[in-house]
């Protein structure tokens, strides 16, 4: 028999989200005796057959080596990822953020986060509102916080282009905008008005 080299058994979580699908695995790099870690991945809807079967290694695959794959539907409450930060927390931070550093951006433009940490960028408050409704788009609130979402792609890039006429994108990290909100004593309820 000939040797098969795969990185079974796969763990993998697959959630649908607006215009895609978000998967979180677990890192396969993680050194041993370190915990786990894992990383998001956004993949727009019609790149998602080719994604899951990139993870699946069928290009791996023996006939002398059958494998078997179990897939089940799970609610949100059977696993968790990341609760070191209240989502409330973070979106008051992202909106805060957003609004301190979009004060000197020219006319119509709009600031729009790249968020490293899920390679998605995101529009907040009132811009993802008008954005949406000028666009007959679906708009996702997040602790009241109206946004939007794109993915970090050619195509999420080409979607934000035809939402908003002009687009200023920042990268940054969840651990920057948490940081910047804790040092800065900007009151949320000023910022959000």
């Amino acid at each position: 028999m000939s040797y098969q080299p795969t990185r079974f058994p796969l763990f993998f979580t697959v959630e649908h989200v607006n215009n895609g699908y978000v998967l979180t695995a677990r890192d396969e790099n993680t050194e041993e005796g370190k915990a786990d870690t894992y990383h998001k991945e956004v993949v727009m809807e019609d790149k998602i057959n080719a994604r899951i079967g990139q993870l699946f290694h069928f290009d791996a695959f023996t006939n002398e080596y059958p494998i078997s794959f179990r897939v089940e539907a799970i609610s949100k409450n059977t696993y968790q990822m990341d609760c070191t930060t209240p989502p409330d927390e973070l979106i008051k931070a992202k909106l805060t953020f957003v609004h301190f550093h979009s004060k000197d951006l020219v006319g119509d433009t709009i600031l729009a986060l790249l968020i490293e940490d899920t390679q998605t960028i995101e529009i907040y408050g009132s811009d993802a509102e008008k954005a949406a409704r000028n666009n007959n788009a679906q708009i996702v609130r997040v602790g009241g916080i109206p946004m939007l979402r794109f993915a970090n792609t050619k195509d999420g890039k080409k979607l934000l282009a035809s939402y908003c006429a002009r687009t200023t994108v920042m990268s940054v990290k969840h651990e920057q905008v948490l940081k910047w909100y804790r040092e800065h004593p900007l009151s949320y309820k000023e910022m959000s008005k």
